[in-house]
């Protein structure tokens, strides 16, 4: 008779959810994968369905004792705050200072958001912080999801800034950018094994200039390399590249996570674990309760007693309030008039100011302007035309690249900023005419901001 055969659970799962597909592998408590890479047809487009995409996940295979989640779309930001602020507080403090600068970054509230950070720096009196966060309810859905499959949950953190290089994890100095949902991470391993990392918006016009500034702060990397997945844009060229949409690069990618989510020194990269509710101080102050409970027994009747007593004085005290209320609205409406006039002859005063600098910069405006596209053309940009559209005027012309069109954007912006001008980003077609992609037609336009474009002092002629 043959006895059955017990398949040895793995000690570790590590999910890795996007938008179309989720993959997984399991590995063991060195970080090895065992098996190959699972790619299920189960997607996640927001937090509230995390829980059930990894209730269907397990309901398919099992999973390992500890699952860690790799979430694409999990809300990631980075936060500066003085140094100052946070020196020396408990943790409690620390989150809601973090909380608060979070609802000003992004002007939702973060009542009901579970937080999770990591300190990337502390120089210069500043303290740089990577955050991510889920709604709290959420979050207990997928602990109790996994705890129903029989699995604890290690972490949920955001697949970007893998701590290692991606083409050898024995380089200690190099750079990285990654495409990730609508943001480009880019980040930088010091060779005193510090990491600074910048986060920029590819919903802002201007990204790319950023970016570019970036770049050039930190000067030469002995390698840098590219992290593509579903979302791909226009970057610099680096040393490597890997893009995840070859699934073929996948578990490789996969298995540099799960040797860092299984060392003993947690991964530097914000992590949503789940944290036991019962507090000790808790347990001791309902002691205590109970003893103030006895104590306040003894002194009901006397509090009783003077309830009447201080009823009668309080409702005297409670017109006596609204009366002085009606006096401070009124204050307080009659200052708001005063500040509002106040600011609108500031207003007037400063555009008189205004008007005989904004005259003599408009007189010097075509000249300024000529010399400005002659002097910061790039070599490898050619112009057609510079005509004027209603309030814009347009440059029109050829560059065999698409990084030239930006270089004289931020050129003029720069040389004509006292001109009243805002320069709009620059619009490129691809004419698709060489093998490598190119030329590109563009454009850049230069928009009137009026009178307001004209309040500071101009640059001298």
């Amino acid at each position: 008779m043959k006895l059955p055969l017990f398949k040895k659970r793995p000690a570790h799962s590590l999910l890795f959810i996007t938008e179309a597909k989720t993959f997984r592998v399991d590995f063991d408590k060195a970080g090895v994968l065992i098996g190959e890479m699972d790619a299920i047809n189960i997607s996640c487009p927001t937090t509230a369905k995390l829980a059930e995409c990894v209730g269907q996940i397990a309901a398919g295979k099992p999973f390992g004792r500890k699952v860690w989640l790799l979430y694409m779309r999990l809300p990631i930001a980075l936060l500066t705050i003085p140094s100052m602020q946070v020196e020396g507080v408990d943790e409690a403090t620390l989150l809601q200072a973090l909380q608060f600068e979070l609802e000003g970054l992004t002007g939702q509230s973060t009542l009901d958001a579970k937080l999770a950070y990591h300190l990337l720096s502390n120089k210069d009196e500043m303290s740089t912080y990577w955050v991510s966060q889920i709604n709290q309810l959420h979050f207990e859905d997928v602990h109790k999801a996994l705890k129903k499959a029989g699995s604890q949950l290690g972490g949920l953190l955001h697949p970007a800034a893998m701590p290692q290089s991606l083409a050898n994890p024995e380089h200690e100095d190099w750079l990285r950018m990654e495409c990730w949902s609508r943001q480009l991470v880019a980040l930088r391993r010091h060779p005193d094994s510090s990491f600074s990392m910048q986060l920029f918006s590819l919903d802002y016009r201007h990204w790319h200039t950023q970016l570019e500034q970036w770049l050039h702060e930190q000067g030469e990397v002995p390698h840098t390399e590219t992290l593509l997945n579903d979302m791909i844009e226009l970057l610099p060229e680096t040393a490597y590249t890997v893009h995840l949409g070859n699934t073929e690069r996948l578990p490789d990618w996969l298995a540099l996570w799960a040797g860092s989510l299984a060392g003993k020194t947690p991964p530097p990269a914000p992590m949503q674990i789940h944290q036991s509710k019962l507090n000790k101080d808790l347990l001791l102050m309902a002691s205590g309760g109970s003893v103030a409970v006895l104590i306040c027994v003894g002194h009901l009747s006397w509090h009783l007693y003077q309830a009447q007593h201080y009823t009668h004085e309080a409702e005297a005290l409670k017109k006596i309030e609204t009366s002085m209320t009606a006096l401070r609205k009124s204050s307080a409406d009659n200052r708001e008039k005063r500040d509002k006039l106040k600011t609108k002859l500031d207003k007037l005063k400063g555009d008189s100011d205004t008007l005989p600098q904004m005259i003599k910069a408009l007189q010097h405006r075509p000249s300024r302007l000529l010399a400005a596209v002659a002097s910061g053309r790039p070599e490898n940009l050619v112009l057609e035309e510079v005509v004027a559209e209603n309030d814009d005027i347009k440059i029109r012309g050829v560059s065999l690249d698409a990084v030239s069109t930006n270089k004289l954007a931020g050129y003029l912006e720069l040389k004509l900023a006292d001109l009243g001008w805002e320069i709009l980003a620059p619009t490129k077609k691809n004419m698709n005419l060489l093998e490598d992609g190119g030329p590109w037609e563009f454009e850049i336009a230069l928009r009137d901001k009026g009178i307001d474009g004209f309040h500071h002092e101009p640059k001298k002629q």
